[in-house]
């Protein structure tokens, strides 16, 4: 009875958090009503100022406030004409728009993927060298010592996430990750078998876990909804740049002699954590989160800081506020147990859900982390000099460091939806293509087409699946179960992560490198059809109006994609 009860509880909330999201979801006119009477919006205003001692900023809200209810007043005398060009600039220029706050906070933030970059790519061009010392020749040990911080991200950092969140915020959540990711770096830097360095990638991993879960959730929580697609590939932008970063040391480092040029290789990676938990201390705090905590007035002084104007950030807190109000007048609490179980029984959340693993799926197993954990080893094996494999590995994070910029161009423009169904056929045929080269007897050739085939194949990643997968994870969920569903998506990452880097090198061995190649190439296509039928577009839409895009839950889009494409070929 007991078991009955607390399920029958449980499907109250469910079901309570399920109304949250069909009121927020029948459009903004019940989240945020426009075009209202001023009498309402300025009563609006007086209780917001009353509640939470805003009083010296009463007329700053009221200002905001009005010209969120009717943006069209943004020509009235009541506005100077520097504010009247810095809010239409955030329409027609959303980047070169923000505000010194907003850039700090975004790059600050995304700095911590520096980290994750540089020690993929030095892990890769360091495992020859510490299999020898140590002994590694087991695929099975090889491919655990090079995953070993994927399955601690997963099961222990990023769960821990949802847990801190709570208590203290997202940028000391990121300060403490830079702790341990730098702790980690330098005990695996000089270990002194593999017994330690196992150690050392696991406890790295927990940081990786932290770091992954709260960063693209702390950008789209700040950031402008016309300009959070493009923010928010920062975060693979940052990831290759440390991926590059990794491969040039790896260059530097590989003619030294003994075991002090692996040991330089990924201590390396020790330096980007240090300069991220400085940094981090600098930006506001996430206005969402601030609110969610009861800080509304840090929350308004965060967003005034974050705009690039005050009556900006005053009609977005205005937006933000009586947007997020909902909420607590339908009084509804979820435990973090309840939140994950939301996760998967509530139509809105799974949909997101749904979304953000095809996401995270096609940014696994699309095959981009064999090439960076493995180029040497592919290219060696391959007959390549370790020397010139290294050097050529440079290329990989370089070519997806470079076209994260061509996607923040895209991203708000284009659109989510149509980038990841032009870019992941090109990498499914590129993977095939460096599977089919890799054969080839004239080395010149053979270099020359497989640095290609890499080249090309991390340019259309970088522009498409890569970046957009981050995004999604971060805008796609409603605010009650943001952090939960960025904790599980996350933990899914890493996993996939694991799996990936502990299988490939049995999975060479057994199926030989093209014939791994060719499975990751196949799977691209695979998440492709499941972008079609699952991945709506997101772009421009606030974090709340995106509860409109997901309501209905998968099954309706699927069945009209589904009938679409029949139409089109009866």
């Amino acid at each position: 009875m007991v078991k009955m009860s607390e399920t029958k509880n449980l499907d109250e909330k469910a079901i309570a958090i399920d109304e949250v999201s069909s009121i927020a979801s029948e459009g903004v006119q019940n989240v945020f009503q426009t075009h209202q009477p001023d009498e309402v919006v300025l009563r609006e205003v007086d209780e917001i100022v009353e509640k939470h001692d805003l009083k010296e900023y009463e007329p700053l809200l009221i200002r905001g406030a009005l010209l969120a209810n009717r943006p069209e007043i943004i020509e009235h005398e009541d506005y100077t004409e520097e504010e009247r060009k810095a809010i239409l600039r955030e329409t027609t220029h959303p980047l070169l728009s923000l505000s010194p706050a907003m850039i700090l906070a975004a790059i600050c933030a995304s700095c911590a993927a520096v980290n994750f970059g540089m020690d993929e790519s030095a892990v890769g061009g360091a495992q020859l060298q510490y299999q020898e010392d140590f002994n590694i020749t087991d695929p099975n040990i090889q491919g655990l010592t090079v995953a070993a911080p994927y399955l601690a991200a997963a099961v222990f950092g990023a769960p821990l996430t949802v847990y801190l969140s709570n208590h203290i915020g997202r940028r000391l959540i990121v300060f403490i990750s830079c702790f341990i990711a730098f702790a980690g770096c330098m005990i695996q830097g000089f270990a002194n078998g593999l017994p330690a360095m196992l150690f050392a990638r696991l406890f790295m991993g927990i940081g990786m876990g932290l770091n992954s879960s709260t960063v693209p959730v702390y950008t789209a929580e700040c950031a402008p909804a016309v300009s959070r697609g493009a923010i928010l590939m920062l975060w693979q932008t940052f990831i290759a740049l440390g991926v590059c970063l990794g491969s040039v040391f790896n260059r530097a480092f590989v003619n030294i002699d003994g075991s002090l040029s692996w040991r330089l290789m990924i201590g390396s990676a020790s330096v980007p954590p240090v300069i991220t938990g400085i940094l981090i201390l600098l930006p506001p705090e996430s206005p969402r989160w601030l609110i969610s905590n009861g800080k509304t007035r840090e929350s308004l002084e965060s967003l005034v800081k974050l705009r690039s104007c005050s009556v900006s950030g005053a009609k977005d807190f205005y937006i933000l506020y009586e947007s997020l109000k909902f909420e607590s007048e339908l009084e509804v609490k979820l435990t973090k147990w309840e939140q994950f179980v939301s996760l998967f029984k509530v139509p809105r959340n799974r949909f997101a859900l749904i979304v953000s693993s095809i996401g995270i799926l096609g940014q696994q197993y699309g095959g981009v982390n064999i090439l960076v954990s493995y180029t040497t080893t592919i290219l060696t094996k391959a007959g390549v000099d370790p020397v010139t494999a290294i050097a050529g590995s440079i290329g990989i994070g370089g070519g997806c460091f470079l076209s994260t910029f061509i996607s923040a161009q895209l991203i708000d423009s284009f659109g989510r939806r149509k980038m990841l169904l032009f870019t992941l056929p090109v990498e499914g045929i590129c993977l095939f293509w460096l599977g089919g080269v890799i054969n080839i007897n004239d080395s010149s050739l053979r270099l020359g087409l497989g640095l290609a085939a890499m080249y090309l194949y991390v340019l259309f990643y970088g522009t498409g699946i890569g970046p957009v997968s981050f995004t999604l994870v971060a805008e796609t969920p409603s605010i009650s179960v943001r952090m939960a569903h960025s904790a599980v998506c996350m933990s899914l990452n890493w996993i996939l992560d694991f799996c990936l880097s502990m299988t490939w090198p049995k999975m060479a061995s057994t199926m030989t490198t093209s014939g791994g190649l060719y499975f990751y190439g196949a799977f691209n296509f695979v998440v492709w059809a499941l972008a079609y039928f699952c991945i709506p577009e997101t772009k421009r839409f606030t974090l709340e109006q995106l509860d409109e895009v997901f309501k209905s839950g998968v099954s309706p889009f699927f069945k009209k994609k589904l009938k679409g494409l029949i139409g089109k070929h009866s």
